[in-house]
């Protein structure tokens, strides 16, 4: 490949829309745009795909309905695989340096759109304005940052031989691949797993979201913008029941990329491993999955910055986060004085429709979400182990709305303290000594982030080496969210996934098949050079 003039990038910087008057414009002004009666279609072979069975799309903001979209069948997917396959060939013969270019082009479009995709984030799934902001940037990292990592995986040298010359090569996957994609970062997570498979010379059968439908479509129509061929990536939405497994069992699949919940993932596995459905390989399998992430508080802290990170992390994007904050757990002597303040903090929080200006906290997902929250809220409210010391309001009349909820745990054991909730809720429980803390993270599998707060070095020297091995992902004092494209590669292992590092150079090498030609330069009849004279 001709070396091309890629240098490492930028992280895209992260601005506030509420905080620079011409942004917040442009921003309103997009919501006001986003279509409230779209026909949403299925995008197949480059071409627009209706179904019979028509899907009501939800702004969780107010319960009203913005548009419809397609219910997948078995049909539908099997002409997605089928339009795959089709554009496999021409797709992959592509030279890298060509499908790099392509996705340059993608990115100035992702550019230009910038307003159209954070409004459409804000209104089909309730993320306000920073929050939006925030993933766009995560969105441009993860196109910039992988077009680089690609170029420089491309460039790697095995070690030269005698009389031999070695190549390395990383060719495309055969057969089709499939993505599977979250409502959490409809447009970061969502677009970036079909594309980084995309990239690497794979056609791709992608379902986004059933609750990000729109966003999905904004990236489909981003790609026939930007020249990409027909059949690259086709999108099938719809609840995933009636159109998957047709994916998940076809015998030239040969991978998944998939982010949701840990009962999903191990489905599909099932899928993927059984001995019932015939295969030609072994899929690859990326799966990154839930959390119950921790934060650990010594005695030796401040207080308000504590308290702080403990509200971004668990409250943030409603919640709705795998690296979401829900469980603190803290250091008795310091407790009264971090409440008082996690009280007041979170109470100075604004719950309301995500494209006002004030919002702080935006509704979450669906209905179905909203009863999971508030049954768990509810179980605390009556059990005697449990004190809800903030929130604990929940409201659907207009919206899916569930207040910023802190509960205070006294039992050993908890619900709260194990179960995922996937909502702003975050149980809080004490501890007398350090040996204390890890039974307490121990009660779940989960493993995805952590963080530990503390001023005292001696504290920290003992913690870290400890702590760390829960997460795949270890902050030490500051929130257990926020992980930034090429600075803190995302994922964990145990319950959270296979740990495949998104954000990283090492990611792409999931959805490549390496293969290495060597070249022998002597033959073992070579003459020696008077032998050749009279030979010659």
């Amino acid at each position: 490949m001709h070396k091309l003039s890629i240098k490492v990038p930028n992280n895209e910087i992260i601005i506030n829309p509420k905080d620079i008057a011409s942004e917040w414009e442009k921003y309103s002004e997009a919501v006001q745009k986003v279509p409230k009666n779209l026909d949403i279609p299925m995008i197949i072979n480059g071409k627009k795909i209706y179904s019979t069975k028509k899907v009501k799309n939800l702004n969780p903001s107010n319960g009203e309905a913005i548009g419809t979209y397609q219910q997948a069948d078995s049909s539908h997917a099997q002409q997605a695989i089928e339009a795959a396959l089709n554009a496999k060939m021409s797709w992959a013969a592509l030279s890298p340096s060509a499908r790099i270019q392509k996705f340059r082009d993608l990115e100035v479009i992702l550019v230009k759109w910038k307003y159209e995709l954070c409004a459409t984030s804000s209104v089909e799934c309730g993320y306000n304005s920073f929050e939006t902001y925030v993933e766009w940037a995560e969105l441009l990292d993860f196109v910039r940052f992988n077009n680089y990592y690609y170029a420089e995986l491309l460039t790697e040298q095995m070690g030269d031989g005698w009389g031999e010359t070695n190549q390395l090569q990383l060719r495309p996957l055969k057969g089709f691949t499939c993505a599977v994609s979250p409502f959490n970062f409809p447009q970061a997570i969502g677009y970036n797993l079909p594309l980084s498979m995309a990239l690497t010379g794979n056609t791709v059968v992608w379902k986004p979201s059933d609750d990000s439908v729109l966003s999905g479509y904004l990236l489909m129509l981003a790609l026939d913008e930007a020249g990409f061929p027909p059949g690259v990536i086709n999108m099938i939405t719809g609840d995933g029941k009636p159109c998957l497994p047709t994916v998940l069992t076809h015998p030239e699949l040969t991978a998944v990329n998939f982010t949701g919940s840990f009962a999903t993932a191990k489905a599909f596995s099932n899928y993927l491993y059984s001995s019932e459905y015939p295969r030609k390989n072994f899929p690859r399998y990326v799966a990154e999955t839930g959390g119950k992430d921790f934060l650990v508080a010594d005695k030796d802290i401040d207080t308000l910055d504590t308290a702080r990170c403990i509200v971004q992390g668990a409250f943030g994007r409603s919640g709705q986060k795998c690296s979401a904050n829900s469980v603190g757990i803290i250091d008795e002597h310091i407790w009264p004085e971090l409440k008082e303040i996690l009280i007041k903090e979170t109470n100075a929080l604004n719950v309301c429709n995500a494209v006002e200006k004030k919002c702080d906290v935006g509704p979450v997902i669906n209905e179905r979400q909203f009863d999971k929250i508030a049954s768990f809220i509810e179980r605390a409210k009556n059990d005697k182990n449990c004190k809800v010391i903030v929130g604990g309001n929940c409201d659907k009349k207009n919206g899916f709305y569930v207040s910023p909820t802190i509960i205070e745990v006294n039992a050993d054991k908890h619900e709260l303290l194990s179960e995922e909730i996937f909502g702003p809720v975050i149980a809080i429980k004490t501890y007398k000594k350090f040996e204390e803390i890890v039974p307490i993270i121990e009660q779940h599998n989960y493993r995805l982030t952590g963080s530990v707060i503390s001023r005292n070095e001696t504290f920290l020297e003992k913690a870290i080496p400890i702590l760390s091995q829960y997460a795949g992902n270890f902050y030490v004092n500051r929130k257990t969210t926020g992980a930034i494209v090429n600075m803190q590669p995302f994922g964990g292992d145990g319950a959270s996934g296979t740990n495949g590092k998104a954000g990283g150079k090492w990611y792409l090498l999931n959805f490549v098949s390496q293969g290495l030609i060597t070249r022998r330069h002597m033959r073992s009849t070579t003459p020696t050079a008077m032998e050749k004279i009279v030979q010659f």
